[in-house]
């Protein structure tokens, strides 16, 4: 229907310029390399935009034909012309100076924490600058990089008059100090919470080392630090947004907020901040979603309130996801247990069926993956739902029989694509598992829907790093590839994170490709990921970035300008 639509448009608009439907456009891009991921016109060296439309996809002559005294004519110089990329599962954050007041330290290897030296030294100077008491918050770190995770008396030396509470890359572990142990009340006497552990020495006394929901303990403690106001709040996150405007990314999905961050993103897309977001509300406002989805003041325009994230399992890079066969390094590991009873997975995803609503569930472990299967089925059976389009976020480990059922279930997934950053923690799980595990290309051949995202900030939501992580599968740390049967083509990777990531979003009609009544969100690069060495795609750079028929974000030599 948007084609047939986007033809009668075009037609209107080409009329001649005396004509009664005669219109300029407001942008047109000529003499480019466009890949619009359109199967019935897959390639053009033009397009007009007109509002926060495409009106033209075609040749030069079609596209000059629309400019009118306002039109804003950009030569594409030959570069790629792609749709905006769709982060289809990420986690907005605020962004504030990492050693000021609200700031936590940035310990990823893009923040300069390469060496367990340099993570020390990160945070004896927040410690520096920061009162006797107050927590040190932190997150990002590689224990591959770092020499294995640090424990509380590691972290002491470091700052023994705060409580430091770090975050590993993954999320689903954290390291803590011995004051912030005593601030939480953690001793050799607490409780393994369910679906949690603290870590413990040879006399049950805790090291430090946190896994999964045994975080929670230390949420008391982590509130002790200082506050943004609503308005610093807001402004950080509109430097967050900035940021993946300069990466190319014009419509996100946050996996798990809440009301309050949702009036947040309320309020920067009526301030202007033009990136589109799918919201997944966590699950324990799945009352909150019923009782307000109605509401007229939660229809902003840009954020679609449709989906709910749950938990059931735990993490492939923290290596706690709970699989059939033991870890490769521990003969009786075989992670840990999600913390939900088949029975009441069941329950909780019949209740976001019935609603209408789409289900979309962490899961990385093959034995977690089949546990969310067996609940879709449950609700569908009890009550047919067509094309409920329900997700599985990250589906990391699985095997054949498993991704059969997804696709028999026209389930859709969203793999992970951060072997660049994190491939060596593959090691874990054994050579004869690589080849099923982030299964990118598997789900292509089968024709199972799947999605580009960075799940930031597990991984840096730079696109073309993402991209190249797809086609190439290697290790930044070791130069390793892991799994090479399932790397895929640049042009494959492209239609993941545009075409496959707006199916993911019920957004396929509306956004995804370049095409004729589509929204106008475009993205210049400045090479063509197929044209250049498979290792070299992370260094193409985003020229320009057009939001709804605006240039969001564009590169002129060394600087960068935003329109918002």
């Amino acid at each position: 229907m948007v084609r047939i639509l986007g033809a009668i448009l075009g037609l209107l608009l080409l009329a001649s310029p005396g004509g009664a439907f005669a219109q300029s456009a407001d942008i047109v891009i000529f003499n480019a390399a466009i890949k619009t991921m359109d199967t019935a016109r897959p390639s053009a060296s033009a397009l007009a935009t007109a509002g926060d439309r495409i009106i033209y996809v075609g040749d030069d002559a079609g596209a000059r034909a629309l400019i009118g005294s306002r039109t804003r004519v950009l030569d594409g110089e030959k570069r790629t012309v792609t749709p905006g990329f769709i982060d289809t599962h990420i986690h907005p954050r605020p962004v504030f100076d990492e050693m000021g007041p609200f700031g936590q330290l940035d310990l990823t290897p893009e923040g300069g924490v390469l060496t367990r030296e340099a993570l020390l030294a990160k945070i004896a100077a927040k410690a520096a600058v920061t009162p006797t008491g107050l927590p040190i918050l932190g997150r990002g770190y590689n224990d591959n990089l770092v020499g294995g995770h640090p424990d509380a008396k590691t972290l002491d030396a470091a700052s023994p008059n705060h409580p430091v509470i770090l975050v590993h890359s993954s999320g689903h572990r954290s390291v803590v100090n011995s004051m912030a142990l005593a601030q939480a009340g953690v001793t050799r006497a607490t409780p393994d919470p369910v679906g949690g552990q603290f870590a413990r020495d040879a006399i049950g006394d805790p090291t430090g080392i946190v896994l999964e929901r045994a975080a929670g303990a230390f949420a008391p403690v982590r509130q002790k630090a200082p506050q943004a106001s609503p308005a610093d709040l807001r402004a950080a996150y509109m430097k967050e947004f900035r940021g993946f405007a300069a990466y190319g990314i014009t419509s996100i999905a946050d996996a798990g907020l809440s009301p309050e961050k949702l009036e947040v993103y309320g309020d920067l897309l009526n301030a202007g901040m033009p990136i589109q977001i799918y919201a997944m509300m966590r699950m324990d406002q799945l009352d909150w979603i019923l009782a307000q989805r109605s509401d007229a003041a939660w229809r902003v325009p840009g954020l679609t309130v449709r989906a709910v994230k749950l938990f059931h399992g735990n993490s492939l890079s923290g290596r706690t996801a709970w699989l059939y066969e033991p870890y490769a390094h521990d003969p009786t590991y075989f992670g840990m247990a999600p913390s939900l009873s088949q029975k009441d997975l069941n329950a909780i995803v019949q209740r976001v069926h019935d609603a209408g609503l789409q289900a979309a569930i962490h899961s990385n472990g093959d034995r977690e993956i089949d546990m969310v299967l067996t609940a879709f089925e449950a609700a569908q059976a009890a009550n047919p739902r067509p094309d409920a389009r329900h997700r599985i976020e990250h589906a990391s480990v699985v095997n054949q029989a498993i991704l059969d059922r997804i696709k028999r279930n026209a389930v859709a997934i969203a793999p992970h694509s951060y072997e660049l950053n994190h491939g060596e923690k593959f090691e874990d799980y054994g050579a004869a598992r690589w080849e099923w595990m982030h299964p990118n290309k598997r789900a292509l051949d089968m024709g199972i829907a799947a999605g580009g995202n960075s799940d930031h900030p597990v991984s840096p939501p730079n696109v073309m790093q993402r991209i190249e992580s797809l086609v190439t599968r290697r290790a930044r740390s070791n130069g390793k590839v892991y799994g090479p049967g399932q790397r895929i083509s640049p042009d494959q990777a492209l239609r993941l994170w545009t075409m496959g990531s707006a199916y993911l979003q019920f957004e396929e009609n509306e956004k995804g490709s370049l095409t004729p009544g589509k929204r106008a969100d475009i993205v210049i690069l400045s090479a063509d990921p197929s044209s250049v060495p498979p290792d070299d795609i992370e260094a193409i750079a985003v020229t320009t970035t057009i939001i709804g028929g605006k240039v969001a974000f564009e590169r002129v030599g060394a600087v960068s300008r935003f329109g918002w």
